[in-house]
């Protein structure tokens, strides 16, 4: 998948407590493929909505979402588990990773769900980001950033052409987020992929190659 992703005429809404809310507002957008993209906006304006949507782990309430010639939203839900696990790579915010298994087995996870069982790629992602070391390692005896970096690790471990990042670095101090962020971009930008990154952070939008902001449940591209 190297097409670009496409959000056409979607919308999002929810029902509570007999209200009903919209976050997006018949939404198109494309976002270009091999580059880095940053959604920018106030909290609660449905940034991260629009990942969970790009991802399919969100379902627009109306519209169609495309990963090149494939309309995501069209497929059923197995499918899109299936879509996500072979094209995808997904940071979150709060690290998730299993505290059970060690650094080196959170990130041959990602391998294994897709078949593979690569030890040698994953260590060399994990030297990569400076764990070459902490293979053995349980997420409870990482800093924030070494946690982070393991996530990253295992977001690129089966090579997905597109990652989708909310906000990567919004967990760490000023001078880790600086340092999880250049390898971030480094690896990302060494391997061509698609990122679509949500931030708060306007020091990050200079990085990127093109910036979109989210306002009154509309999305429109920003000049930088």
């Amino acid at each position: 998948m190297t097409d670009a992703l496409r959000l056409e005429n979607v919308s999002m809404t929810f029902d509570e407590a007999g209200q009903r809310h919209t976050i997006l507002n018949e939404v198109s957008a494309t976002f270009a493929a091999g580059k880095f993209s940053v959604l920018l906006g106030q909290s609660g304006s449905g940034k991260s909505t629009v990942l969970n949507l790009l991802s399919g782990l969100d379902q627009p309430t109306a519209g169609k979402i495309w990963h090149g010639n494939t309309c995501l939203s069209a497929l059923s839900e197995r499918e899109q588990t299936l879509f996500r696990r072979r094209h995808m790579g997904i940071v979150f915010q709060f690290f998730n990773l299993i505290p059970t298994l060690t650094v080196l087995e959170n990130v041959c996870l990602s391998l294994e769900l897709n078949g593979r069982k690569e030890r040698a790629s994953a260590q060399e992602l994990l030297k990569a980001v400076g764990l070459g070391t902490r293979y053995d390692t349980y997420p409870d005896k990482l800093s924030g950033g070494e946690q982070q970096r393991v996530a990253i690790a295992r977001a690129l471990a089966h090579d997905p052409p597109l990652i989708l990042a909310d906000e990567p670095t919004g967990n760490l101090d000023e001078e880790t987020g600086k340092q999880v962020l250049e390898v971030f971009l480094n690896l990302t930008r060494e391997q061509g992929k698609t990122l679509i990154m949500v931030t708060h952070n306007p020091d990050i939008v200079p990085l990127a190659d093109e910036a979109w902001h989210l306002q009154e449940h509309r999305l429109q591209q920003r000049l930088r």
